[in-house]
């Protein structure tokens, strides 16, 4: 689906995330005091493993903020790409990036991240790529480095502006831990749907700067599915 600009934009230099989901395998919507949403299926085991062919450095530390808040499950970098569960390639738009939403058991997960952006971006950008990875959805109420739209200066959508070497010490919100460990807990994963979902839950976070949104060709649902898995 097309961007859309707010009046908002006018006063603040923003990204702006094009969503779209193919096929939700769970979904979950918290409470108003925790807005968070569960969109994908829990990966089963303690560790998700990956490999980045991009960004190493921002993709490790993005890694390390969703290990750092002890969510239930640990992202483990391998030093092989045919042994990763997830695989982090460069093939975003702007500086932003697509993933799979949560487990699928049928083929190794991924995430695509936009090249020649900055480092510090791409930590913020890949901590949340990698809250879809774990089977969060976008946040669109609540302060929450889920939400789907991004300042150059990494702060989210919902969230009062702060400097890029601030969001750099606290990438996550409270938010956004809630939902993994409600989305990791005993009592979710014995609860999900596993096996039972034709498709994985996709969702593009395509980000790019606003005043270049109308120059993104429009997809449907089909047709962005097959561009971004060909």
């Amino acid at each position: 689906m097309p961007a859309i600009v707010g009046p908002v934009l006018a006063a603040r230099r923003r990204l702006v995330a094009i969503a779209i989901a193919v096929a939700a395998v769970v979904c979950a919507i918290a409470p108003a005091a925790q807005a968070y949403v569960i969109e994908g299926e829990p990966w089963p085991g303690a560790t998700i493993t990956y490999y980045p062919t991009v960004y190493r450095t921002a993709v490790d530390r993005a890694a390390k903020n969703w290990n750092d808040a002890k969510v239930g499950v640990k992202l483990k970098r391998v030093s092989s790409i045919y042994s990763a569960n997830v695989v982090v390639r460069s093939g975003a738009q702007g500086c932003g990036g697509y993933s799979i939403v949560g487990y699928n058991p049928r083929h190794q997960s991924w995430v695509r991240l936009a090249p020649h952006c900055t480092r510090d971006l791409m930590t913020v950008v890949a901590t949340h790529e990698f809250g879809h990875t774990l089977g969060l959805g976008h946040e669109y109420n609540h302060c929450a480095r889920m939400n789907a739209v991004v300042d150059f200066d990494g702060t989210p959508e919902y969230c009062r502006p702060h400097t890029m070497s601030y969001w750099l010490k606290h990438a996550l919100k409270g938010d956004d831990v809630h939902g993994a460990r409600a989305l990791y807990s005993s009592s979710f994963r014995k609860s999900s749907t596993r096996g039972v979902h034709a498709l994985p839950s996709l969702v593009g976070n395509a980000t790019v700067p606003a005043w270049e949104t109308s120059d993104l060709p429009l997809f449907g649902d089909s047709e962005l599915a097959a561009a971004l898995t060909g």
